[in-house]
């Protein structure tokens, strides 16, 4: 199976950041904790949520952060959800002229669940956010209770030798382009639908702009440097997958995507934006509860 839209425009369809109402929040949250947790050259914020023997983990995407599960983090009784901002992003700590990798994004990840005394996990990916999940269900199947691909960027390097220098080459190619605000724009704007509320535009815009655009060109750069994890593979783990219009998805999608992921729960949701966790909260977190409650 190829990556879901030629580079660029998967990538202009990764963008995992904020935005305002929060119709499905439980009326009456439960605790919150927010961290700050050392990682090498890093320093991780995370917020914990409730309380219960299973943990969710959510997990943004491109210069987003954790607030674009606002709808979703309370919304789980019963369970432990952890939201976190990838070293970075958000209230993460940020330290330009590194690299950002998804492998890098992963460890964080692990770093979140070792800190927090949790064995196993479901782990939640919006878009570049499902990159991450990949790799670390790669390093750590043991620890996987589940996956979801929430309008989840999947990638996949071409057969053959020069297959992943192909790879590599891409992703660095498509990072020298986001190179100012306006070409940041102009990708955003491919996320929305011609309805979408100019509030909402905007929120995802201010929340984007707050991280550096030389840390999302690593961020870009990095995933092609991570190409070992995107071989063609199987993964047999319980997958929920839930796609928008957004990217243009061929007919044949459903049936490359179960290719990989056998076990994988395949949903579509129509007239929604690239953020549907903010548009139809309700919607999405009746599967996710669904799911988590048959695995």
């Amino acid at each position: 199976m190829k990556t879901i839209q030629p580079l660029a425009l998967l990538f202009s369809l990764i963008f995992a950041v904020s935005a305002c109402t929060r119709p499905d929040r439980a009326e009456t949250p439960a605790a919150q904790i927010a961290r700050r947790l050392p990682f090498g050259e890093h320093e991780i914020h995370y917020e914990v949520h409730g309380d219960g023997p299973r943990t969710l983990v959510f997990i943004h995407g491109w210069t987003g952060n954790l607030q674009v599960w606002k709808n979703q983090l309370d919304a789980f009784p019963g369970y432990r959800c952890i939201g976190l901002d990838l070293p970075g992003n958000g209230q993460s700590s940020r330290r330009e002229g590194v690299p950002y990798a998804m492998e890098l994004f992963a460890d964080s990840v692990r770093a979140v669940l070792d800190a927090e005394h949790v064995d196993q996990a479901f782990l939640f990916g919006h878009s570049m956010g499902f990159a991450v999940v990949e790799v670390f269900a790669a390093k750590h199947p043991e620890r996987c209770l589940g996956l979801a691909a929430i309008d989840g960027a999947h990638f996949e390097v071409a057969p053959g030798p020069d297959g992943p220098e192909k790879f590599r080459q891409e992703n660095a190619a498509f990072a020298g382009m986001m190179t100012n605000e306006a070409a940041r724009e102009s990708f955003l704007q491919m996320l929305f639908l011609p309805d979408t509320p100019a509030a909402l535009r905007e929120e995802i815009l201010q929340a984007s702009r707050a991280v550096p655009l030389s840390i999302g060109q690593a961020m870009i750069a990095g995933v092609g440097a991570d190409w070992k994890f995107f071989q063609p593979r199987t993964v047999d783990l319980p997958c929920l997958a839930v796609f928008s219009p957004a990217y243009q998805l061929p007919p044949t999608y459903r049936d490359d995507f179960a290719r990989i992921f056998p076990q994988v729960e395949y949903h579509e949701v129509p007239g929604v934006s690239h953020f549907y966790m903010l548009e139809i909260p309700d919607k999405l977190n009746s599967l996710i509860a669904d799911f988590v409650s048959r695995h």
